[in-house]
């Protein structure tokens, strides 16, 4: 198939041969795509058993945009 597909591409003019690279290129990188996803892990509850300071006042207004307020 190998041998075929480049009897094809060297009968091609440059404008076809650059498109044909540029669809290979994209069905490559959709590739990759679907083999990354599967090997990801969630990131929900990472956090879970560690323990980090959060300021009382986290969720109250800033100063700076009482003006906005």
């Amino acid at each position: 198939m190998a041998e075929n597909l480049m009897k094809m591409y060297e009968t091609m003019n440059a404008s076809a041969q650059k498109e044909l690279y540029d669809f290979a290129l994209f069905l490559l990188s959709k590739n990759d795509k679907k083999e990354s996803s599967v090997q990801k892990k969630s990131m929900y509850g990472v956090w879970k058993n560690d323990s980090f300071y959060m300021a009382a006042d986290f969720d109250e207004p800033l100063e700076d945009f009482a003006e906005y307020m």
